[in-house]
């Protein structure tokens, strides 16, 4: 019983986590309400990958290697805070362009190319799996059985899936994707200008 408690206050804490506004958010919401709704759910899997494989390696203990290998760590801040800054001016770049179709020949997304950018979207922030690590140690000590640590996988994947779903196809409704043909320059320079700040913090972050 102890471990379904723990796995439930696991699923608690991480669900609120994913919940709060982040590049992840950010970008699943500028594709939803600019790309088809297919688009949108395939990059919500995306993120949804990412961060399963974040929680993955902070069940491996890999959370401690980048803590002792703070160098590691600071490559991967830098590379994930580069990214997401790119993020933010290829948002700059765009804003007055047209709102394009979810076919790819004719300059839209297509599923792959979202689910890609969702994954490297939340791979690009490192803290990631630090919240992982901190969450991990919090509900499970060292001899938790297997099953409990494949349970909070599947929690975290679950979550993640259902959540980010969830913003996807409400972004994606015809009202809000019609709201955003109105308002899509200063939408996306606001979420430029979001990516851009969350690249800079994890940058600034660096122990140079």
């Amino acid at each position: 019983m102890s471990h379904l408690l723990a796995l439930l206050g696991f699923a608690s804490v991480h669900l609120i986590a994913a919940i709060s506004p982040g590049p992840a958010f950010v970008m699943l919401t500028r594709i939803s309400v600019a790309q088809s709704r297919r688009t949108a759910v395939a990059a919500a899997f995306g993120l949804a990958t990412g961060a399963l494989l974040w929680a993955a390696l902070a069940s491996l203990g890999m959370q401690v290697v980048l803590a002792k290998a703070a160098w590691l760590y600071d490559v991967l801040k830098l590379a994930g805070g580069l990214y997401l800054a790119w993020l933010g001016i290829e948002a700059w770049r765009h804003a007055g362009a047209p709102v394009t179709t979810d076919c790819p020949s004719s300059g839209g997304m297509g599923m792959g190319r979202a689910w890609r950018l969702g994954l490297a979207t939340n791979l690009a922030n490192p803290k990631v799996i630090v919240f992982f690590g901190s969450i991990f140690l919090l509900f499970f000590a060292p001899g938790t059985p297997g099953w409990v640590r494949v349970a909070a996988l599947a929690i975290v994947a679950v979550d993640e899936a259902a959540w980010f779903t969830l913003v996807a196809l409400v972004f994606s409704t015809r009202p809000v994707q019609a709201f955003f043909r109105r308002m899509k320059g200063w939408i996306e320079r606001a979420a430029g200008t979001a990516m851009l700040a969350f690249g800079f913090r994890l940058i600034a972050e660096l122990r140079l």
